[in-house]
């Protein structure tokens, strides 16, 4: 196997590798948006990347097999690392060559990497294919955020709770922004150890919920909020495969821990299903940290992963950025 840099005359192939994988994962999961099996859109973003950061090739017997570049970001996570990054159509390899081409494009990578500064490593793998994910768990990488999809049709089965559920109004932004102040600090704690978020106010909530696509549903003992639920119809910050005007994000979901387990998350989730069916949608994407407990065993219920954020923390990083 020969490596190369990747030039503009490898957009064409790369891209149609990326397509040929993604694809193939479309047709286990229908319901997964068809926006990158696009191959023009595709070589245009890869072409994007390469302006900034150099990438490499690997060839077999002159065909291209497999390709990867990155980009590098500052402030990795909201955690002050300088991290590369490999969206999931930054890279892709033909079967069967995904263990080869993988460690060989790494090592590769990896020393431009060290010498840019990069204290974290990262890439998101498009699921169900265990040969490439196993390649990188043997690189020491290890499973950070998971992408998941579900149709929007409700849930299975009767989901009640003694809690109330209801979407939430402009005139409850100051009960969301203070749930959500409880919501990013739960972040940091054991076992999540996350590093602290900025929590939404008032005010943006309140700008968030005048959109018609989007949505706000609390729950409620009584007349206490004790847990909230948001969906974003418009802007997707997670794998970019899952972004389409079809698809509605959960991007927060916080019930208080004295409240779990009484059917509070379901009858929410439930509820926005319903009401996001109505204005059209017909996809629900989320995306969760793999080493959050509580947050991996509900959602892998009802959702089905399709992209896999793995990253590693080398121990020794150079800090010559002029490499």
């Amino acid at each position: 196997m020969e490596l190369q840099s990747l030039t503009p005359q490898h957009l064409s192939a790369a891209a149609e590798l990326f397509v040929d994988n993604f694809s193939r994962l479309r047709q286990s999961v229908p319901v997964l948006p068809a926006g990158l099996a696009d191959a023009a859109r595709i070589a245009s973003k890869i072409s994007w990347l390469l302006e900034a950061q150099p990438g490499v090739a690997a060839l077999e017997d002159g065909r291209l097999v497999g390709y990867m570049t990155c980009m590098i970001l500052d402030n990795f996570r909201d955690a002050g690392r300088r991290a590369a990054y490999c969206p999931e159509w930054a890279h892709a390899v033909a079967a069967p060559y995904q263990a080869a081409a993988y460690r060989r494009m790494y090592r590769h990578l990896a020393a431009q990497w060290a010498a840019q500064g990069c204290q974290v490593h990262a890439i998101t793998l498009l699921a169900g294919d265990q040969d490439t994910l196993q390649t990188w768990f043997w690189n020491g990488f290890g499973m950070a955020v998971v992408d998941a999809v579900r149709p929007m049709h409700p849930l299975e089965g009767e989901h009640k709770t003694q809690l109330c559920i209801r979407q939430a109004g402009i005139s409850d932004a100051e009960v969301l922004a203070a749930l959500d102040s409880e919501h990013v600090r739960y972040y940091t704690q054991s076992p999540v150890f996350m590093a602290l978020r900025e929590s939404q106010t008032a005010e943006e909530f309140q700008q968030f919920l005048a959109k018609s696509n989007n949505s706000v549903w609390l729950a409620l003992d009584g007349d206490l909020p004790v847990g909230f639920l948001r969906l974003n119809g418009y802007e997707f910050e997670a794998s970019d495969a899952i972004a389409s005007p079809e698809t509605v994000h959960i991007t927060g979901a916080f019930l208080q821990p004295s409240y779990r387990g009484r059917g509070g998350n379901s009858a929410m989730l439930d509820a926005a299903l319903r009401y996001h069916a109505g204005l059209g949608k017909s996809c629900c994407a989320v995306d969760f940290e793999a080493f959050n407990p509580d947050a991996t065993a509900f959602w892998l219920r009802d959702f089905q992963p399709v992209c896999l954020s793995l990253m590693r923390c080398p121990e020794v990083v150079s800090h010559n950025n002029e490499a």
